[in-house]
């Protein structure tokens, strides 16, 4: 059967998905299934949603979740597709049904020979014609002319990092400035999940590294040939496969493979947050109030792809915007990015509880390009599974001194 959109079409039998152009889109996993379901169903609730999704009920899906879902499907089709209005979740235009036209014939005994010998010469033919050209396929990172591919010989990205200095930082959200996030709203995120970054209190580091900026496509790309590591799919995707844009799609178990095989280590917490937002306990990376000219979201107008900061998605990562004080680059706005650390609730906080806790899942924080302003607050965390993975998630490295 294939569902037709004006701005998609899905064919649920091959379950691939193509946008207005053809172009064949990589929506997999829950985002996709959320997409069929609403393609079937004119409404639904996050009920609805969790009937379908998992009918024995063992595992309850959030607001949260689905809003990551319905953010691929949007941001893979360039458009806001899925709805979100009054609780209840739909997609914006009708959807026709078709069912498949099939035009093959039962093959002969003839062509059963026939046709696999040819497959088996041409890839013979492949073969030699490549000769002592390099087979491993290198990943479809879109390139032009202003962007060279790296050198083969440089099998290690630039080591670009800055020293944060030892001493103590002010880390987290007081009462106050977790309500007002929450009441600014604007991400679709719950009280529990702003409050999850209570209480505010001194916290002391030593010394440490972390990167400049967000681990690239380009650096990525290095690491996949050298360790024949899966690809990210969205590097078919040419709104997010420039080589210095901050790779995405790549899970936990991604980074913290690419961070050791650098020499490296995911960032904690802590970490993170005293690069991001200096020692003061500054509400953003700049300051305590927001500035839509250093935020890479820009305009901070909700849901959406605003391109006030010159980016509809994710902008490179030697932006000079989400700066820190210590000057670390894109670290508000861009992409989320995870951290070594389990999502708990901190040791001091004796208030309040989030569904997340204690489920192993981990850190994610910075905010991300498709997100509104509130989340773009260094102080601001959620907790996702390690094998989440997302058009808006990636990540940068840390190293002791």
């Amino acid at each position: 059967m294939v569902l037709k959109h004006r701005y998609f079409q899905l064919d649920t039998e091959s379950k691939r998905v193509f946008d207005e152009n053809n172009k064949e889109l990589a929506l997999t996993g829950n985002a996709y299934r959320l997409l069929v379901f609403l393609c079937n169903k004119k409404n639904a609730t996050l009920t609805d949603i969790n009937e379908f999704f998992d009918p024995a009920g063992a595992k309850e899906y959030t607001e949260n979740h689905v809003r990551q879902y319905r953010y691929r499907i949007n941001s893979l089709i360039g458009r806001d597709i899925v709805a979100y209005k009054n609780n209840v979740y739909s997609i914006d235009g009708p959807v026709s049904t078709e069912l498949h036209q099939r035009k093959w014939k039962r093959l002969s005994a003839k062509e059963k020979i026939v046709i696999p010998s040819l497959v088996i010469l041409l890839i013979i033919y492949g073969v030699f014609a490549l000769g002592g050209k390099d087979r491993v396929a290198s990943p479809a990172i879109k390139t032009n002319s202003s962007e060279q591919t790296l050198a083969n010989s440089d099998p290690r990205p630039q080591d670009e990092m800055v020293l944060i200095p030892a001493g103590e930082f002010i880390m987290g959200s007081t009462e106050q400035q977790a309500l007002e996030a929450w009441r600014q709203n604007d991400g679709g995120w719950s009280k529990e999940d702003y409050l999850s970054a209570y209480p505010q209190r001194k916290i002391m580091l030593d010394d440490f590294y972390i990167d400049k900026k967000e681990v690239s496509n380009s650096d990525y790309k290095m690491f996949v040939e050298a360790t024949k590591r899966a690809t990210p799919s969205l590097w078919n995707d040419q709104t997010l496969n420039l080589p210095n844009q901050p790779v995405v799609e790549v899970d936990w178990n991604d980074a913290s493979a690419y961070c050791q095989w650098a020499g490296k280590r995911l960032p904690t917490e802590a970490e993170w947050e005293k690069a991001a937002r200096g020692t003061d306990g500054g509400i953003w990376p700049w300051g305590n109030t927001w500035d839509p000219k250093k935020d890479n979201h820009g305009k901070g107008t909700g849901y959406g792809f605003d391109e006030s900061d010159g980016w509809k998605y994710s902008a490179p990562v030697g932006t000079e915007l989400g700066m820190s004080p210590y000057g670390v680059l894109n670290i508000a706005g861009n992409v989320y990015e995870w951290m070594s650390d389990d999502f708990e609730a901190y040791l001091e906080n004796d208030k309040y509880t989030q569904e997340d806790f204690g489920k192993g899942f981990k850190v994610l924080k910075g905010g991300a390009y498709d997100d509104g302003i509130s989340e773009h607050r260094p102080a601001t965390r959620c907790g996702y599974q390690k094998d989440y993975k997302d058009v808006d998630v990636g990540f940068r490295c840390a190293r002791d001194k």
